[in-house]
């Protein structure tokens, strides 16, 4: 082989899982759920890549320290390498134990956050390997038929395992059977505030009381508006809505609240307006299209009880179909921006 395709492949694939997990954690919505099924069919697909290259590597290190004890001088540990496959493997040790095991913790965080933080550190390494390697993505590789077939049928493998593993899972009646598309577990639905809760870096704020805060609605609109608690408490529009959180749980429940596009209807509008920036007392927003808007509740009570704290009291934005982190808590400002809402990171830094 001019090429070793173990190594190319592999970094083919990683890529590819990188970038499907990342599509797949911000998508909320059944529609996108495309983008989690490849995560799982490359992740299988990786499996048996895995098998040979680790193989390499740990036949390597093997020869290297028989080299040693004879005082021969060996080459480079290939530390790179050895890294990439050991994260690779906890990585999709985590996902297989979490995927159908059923949900479980380590130090306060579930096996799914263990397992996006295992996979993170996997992109420099991998970059790193590429720039290291690069002599072996030239594009003749791909020419190559026989690199071809061992890709689609890698591909191919993937699909049937993961239908495989899937079919026992359910067909055992395995926790797992009983997740969602995103992979998350129910979690007290309809319990008011007895779900879970958590917040985007752990966000937790003084409480609020509510003489004291007023929603502001500000920006590019015609009319600034400074609303106050009991003004917000006398709209009692009902939505059911499930919140996915990416830390691995979900919780359907009955929101009350006012939609947020009456508030923006309210200010009006200003032609330019193209997004909507939802604005915690923590600082940390998440920005929306004005179409958008139409979704969206802006929440005072769930079930039958007034937002707790921790749930984001006063005041908590409800945005079905998509992930938790949107959801913003102890909502205080809503900004009307001239620019899109593409303009922020798909997931937030502050």
């Amino acid at each position: 082989m001019p090429y070793p395709w173990a190594n190319v492949i592999l970094l083919f694939l990683l890529a590819a899982e990188l970038a499907t997990g990342l599509f797949g954690l911000v998508s909320g919505s059944s529609d996108r759920a495309i983008y989690l099924h490849l995560h799982r069919i490359l992740g299988f697909s990786i499996l048996a890549v895995f098998l040979w290259k680790s193989r390499n590597i740990f036949r390597s290190l093997s020869r290297i320290r028989r080299l040693r004890a004879r005082k021969t001088s060996p080459t480079p540990i290939p530390y790179a390498s050895l890294a990439i496959v050991l994260l690779l493997a906890l990585s999709v040790s985590l996902a297989l134990a979490w995927s159908h095991t059923g949900p479980f913790k380590f130090q306060g965080f579930s096996g799914v956050s263990w397992h996006i933080y295992v996979s993170v550190p996997l992109a420099p390494l991998l970059l790193g390997h590429a720039l290291s390697k690069r002599w072996t993505l030239r594009p003749i590789f791909w020419a190559q038929r026989r690199n071809f077939l061992r890709t689609g049928g890698l591909a191919l493998a993937g699909l049937a395992l993961w239908q495989l593993v899937e079919f026992t899972t359910s067909g055992l009646k395995l926790p797992g059977s009983q997740r969602r598309f995103t992979g998350s577990y129910a979690a007290a639905s309809f319990s008011g505030n007895s779900f879970p809760t958590t917040s985007w870096i752990n966000d937790d704020p003084d409480r609020i009381e509510p003489a004291d805060w007023t929603l502001r609605v500000t920006g590019h609109v015609q009319r600034q508006l400074s609303i106050p608690y009991d003004e917000i408490t006398a709209h009692d529009t009902r939505m059911t809505a499930t919140l996915d959180c990416t830390g691995g749980w979900h919780s359907t429940q009955h929101w009350t609240g006012i939609p947020l596009r009456e508030l923006l209807d309210r200010a009006g509008l200003n032609p330019e307006a193209a997004s909507v920036t939802v604005r915690s007392v923590t600082g940390y927003t998440r920005r929306f299209s004005i179409d958008e808007t139409e979704e969206l509740l802006l929440a005072t009570t769930v079930g039958d009880e007034t937002l707790s704290h921790r749930h984001g009291f006063p005041l908590r934005l409800v945005a079905p179909g998509r992930r938790g982190y949107q959801w913003v808590k102890w909502v205080t400002t809503l900004e009307v921006n001239d620019t899109s809402k593409w303009l922020q990171s798909p997931l937030p830094l502050q």
